[in-house]
């Protein structure tokens, strides 16, 4: 369990968020600890999707960020830390010395971290691990078999709250910024979220 000044505690040391997101932590700290624990699984997926590229989605151990290991290291960091481009990235993306702002591993990155945070916060939901979600509901059927007619329901898994979560939670960042980046990064989060519906 944690409470409101640890939760105020771990959302006032995650770097690079803005005050929405900050307000989003602090509002929902066990989701933000289910996100913690299921990056690992979105390191797995990124690498085994680049396993035969140059740049493979590695993490180094000494990078911090919001869920523990910093997923993106910028090609020049003093440019993106000192610069205009300094919010280019997504606090919780993956380091690589090869990823760049606006290259093709930055796109994945965005939308791999969008799916990966759907997915996570829908298993959350589903085993009852956060207060604001359960099942969904809403799937139940009816459907007959040999037998005869019978109703159908269970514990299906709630998308749509984890997608709209993620999208607060994402997005946030995006939404105040106006300029062109800012839009592909809302494509990719978009992009990661529709695919995680599927």
């Amino acid at each position: 369990y944690m409470g409101t000044l640890g939760s105020q505690v771990m959302c006032d040391n995650i770097p690079g968020l803005v005050n929405k997101q900050r307000q989003l932590c602090r509002q929902h700290p066990k989701a933000m600890q289910a996100i913690g624990a299921g990056i690992k699984d979105w390191i797995s997926e990124c690498q085994h999707q680049f396993r035969s590229h140059r740049w493979n989605c590695n993490t180094m151990a000494r990078d911090h960020n919001v869920f523990g290991k910093l997923l993106l290291r910028m090609c020049n960091y003093m440019h993106l830390t000192e610069g205009p481009h300094q919010r280019d990235y997504p606090s919780y993306a993956i380091s690589s010395p090869h990823i760049c702002a606006g290259s093709r591993e930055a796109a994945f990155v965005y939308a791999i971290s969008s799916a990966g945070m759907v997915h996570t916060l829908t298993q959350a939901c589903s085993q009852g691990e956060l207060d604001t979600c359960s099942c969904d509901p809403g799937k139940k059927g009816f459907s007959h078999d040999s037998k005869g007619p019978f109703d159908w329901g269970g514990c299906s898994d709630h998308v749509d709250h984890a997608i709209k979560f993620t999208q607060s939670f994402l997005d946030a960042k995006e939404r105040k910024e106006r300029d062109v980046r800012a839009l592909v990064n809302l494509h990719n989060n978009r992009a990661g979220r529709k695919d995680s519906a599927l």
